[in-house]
């Protein structure tokens, strides 16, 4: 019997889609083998610790972290797309600027554990590094060390990209210890809604949130930070630990906020989206109807929190910064 119409017609489309993304996919390889040459060349290597070593030392060091992904370095080169969430500007790439070469006891910076290969990573993943390296890692690698020895700022993103999946339990488990019993302090956009309706937070002793505006909240920083550190100065608690999920704004608050109080400050990204992905076992980024996605179409797209998270959720929050 020969299949329908309708339904060749989307073989054909998805075959032909797959196509495209392989070629596209095989010359951002070829771009990033160039690359990988040029580093080999110039006697520039870029040392990553891989993902669990870097939660380990996280753990065990009490480090605070500032991380940087493909949006922090072209946000710090201003060339960040403009349909974001965070615009362009001199003063945040002069601010993310500093943080990359900051080096201090107590503090490290993160890159992805990307310049040294890319198998650990699903064929997609693969080729989006591969693309974001080949066009633009000649202009990062100017900005970084090759005496230094990185963090893996892929530590927030333990479940989606990665080729063994099942990984990701076991580093989840490993990143909450980093909060076990612990005052969190975290510090979010107002449609972040970190760790609402799942568990990854429950071990902590306790959570209070400081909201910020979800869109650019680097027009804010001076307000945020002082708030943050004039709280922290006012708790009588010596193991307080600062969670920042606020894009680019968390890699400076990371730095400055550690550097004036010395608590422990961890930039945490996409940490709870991950969480809440795995728990799903989704397959792909999918919207999660009440947190704000900002890597899918419509992610922006918020509802409210459902009723029976919000009391809880209302009774963390300390201040609201609009």
């Amino acid at each position: 019997m020969k299949r329908p119409w309708g339904k060749r017609l989307k073989i054909k489309q998805r075959f032909s889609r797959d196509i495209r993304i392989n070629a596209i996919g095989f010359a951002k390889l070829i771009a990033y083998a160039v690359f990988r040459m040029y580093l080999v060349i110039s006697r520039k290597q870029i040392r990553v610790v891989p993902i669990e070593k870097s939660i380990q030392i996280i753990l065990k060091e009490r480090l605070s972290v500032a991380r940087f992904g493909d949006g922090e370095f072209k946000w710090m080169f201003k060339d960040r797309e403009p349909d974001n969430f965070e615009k362009n500007s001199s003063e945040l790439a002069s601010a993310l600027l500093k943080v990359v070469k900051t080096s201090r006891p107590g503090f490290q910076v993160c890159i992805p554990d990307a310049f040294d290969g890319l198998t650990q990573y699903r064929r997609l993943d693969a080729f989006f590094w591969a693309g974001q390296l080949g066009h633009h890692g000649y202009r990062w690698v100017r900005t970084l060390s090759s005496k230094r020895t990185y963090l893996d700022s892929l530590v927030t993103r333990p479940y989606m990209i990665y080729k063994d999946r099942s990984q990701g339990d076991r580093l989840f488990k490993l990143i909450k210890q980093i909060w076990d019993k612990r005052h969190v302090i975290l510090v979010e956009g107002s449609e972040t809604r970190f760790g609402v309706g799942n568990d990854l937070l429950n071990n902590a002793a306790k959570v209070e949130r400081i909201i910020c505006p979800a869109k650019n909240a680097f027009e804010h920083y001076t307000q945020i930070s002082k708030t943050i550190t004039d709280l922290i100065k006012n708790i009588d608690d010596s193991d307080i630990l600062v969670l920042v999920s606020l894009g680019p704004t968390a890699t400076v608050l990371a730095n400055d906020v550690n550097f004036e109080t010395s608590v422990q400050v961890l930039d945490i990204g996409h940490l709870d989206l991950e969480y809440s992905w795995m728990l799903m076992h989704a397959d792909e980024k999918v919207p999660l109807n009440y947190k704000y996605v900002n890597e899918i179409e419509n992610g922006d797209k918020v509802q409210s929190v459902p009723s029976k998270f919000l009391q809880r959720y209302n009774s963390e929050i300390l201040i609201e910064i609009k």
